[in-house]
């Protein structure tokens, strides 16, 4: 019963690159990544850290000058309180959201580190560069195409050394070639990126 009131809050949040599909890839990868691994994981608390790890992107939760992972930390509890998620394992729910992005520290703890890899893959290869073309124009780190062109460059250097475990990273190793092709096509098909 909480999944489903889980994911009827999370349809709210409506975004091109960080909408449900984006929630629902993490979550699916973040499985097959602790499988591929090896892992036992809270499969639990990795679905509700999947459809709630942006919620403090979003309005009415979103706040001037607050980290948006920081501040869906800050609204969760009540989120889940009122979905019936089991209380003792919010604070796990909360660990996995606090170090998803790829500039966080996840920590040794297994969700947190599988999570982290699988929302870092996710800015990366065809799917990365589909989510960053898709915010052109309406979301401040891609204002205009010439942006979101060099954020996929940036991504495609400096995205696969924040993946931690091996299966994340020989997964990163095909994404960043997809991302290197692309970019390569483009350049060759504008005249260096002078075109654009």
């Amino acid at each position: 019963m909480w999944k489903q009131r889980i994911l009827d809050f999370a349809e709210q949040f409506k975004h091109p690159a960080w909408g449900v599909a984006h929630c629902k890839r993490v979550y699916d990868l973040s499985l097959q990544l602790a499988e591929l691994e090896n892992v036992e994981v809270d499969q639990d608390a990795l679905f509700a850290a999947a459809y709630l790890h942006d919620a403090g992107a979003f309005a009415p939760y979103r706040q001037a000058g607050v980290d948006h992972a920081e501040r869906s930390v800050q609204v969760v509890d009540e989120i889940l309180a009122d979905a019936g998620f089991p209380p003792d394992r919010a604070p796990l729910v909360k660990e996995i959201i606090q170090g998803h992005m790829f500039y966080a520290d996840p920590g040794p703890r297994a969700e947190v580190v599988l999570f982290h890899d699988a929302d870092t893959l996710d800015f990366m290869g065809a799917i990365g560069i589909a989510r960053l073309l898709s915010i052109v124009g309406i979301d401040d780190w891609a204002p205009d195409l010439g942006s979101a062109i060099q954020l996929i460059q940036q991504f495609s250097r400096e995205l696969p050394e924040k993946l931690h475990t091996a299966a994340a990273q020989e997964m990163g190793r095909a994404r960043q070639a997809e991302m290197a092709a692309y970019l390569a096509a483009l350049t060759d098909e504008t005249g260096g990126l002078g075109t654009l």
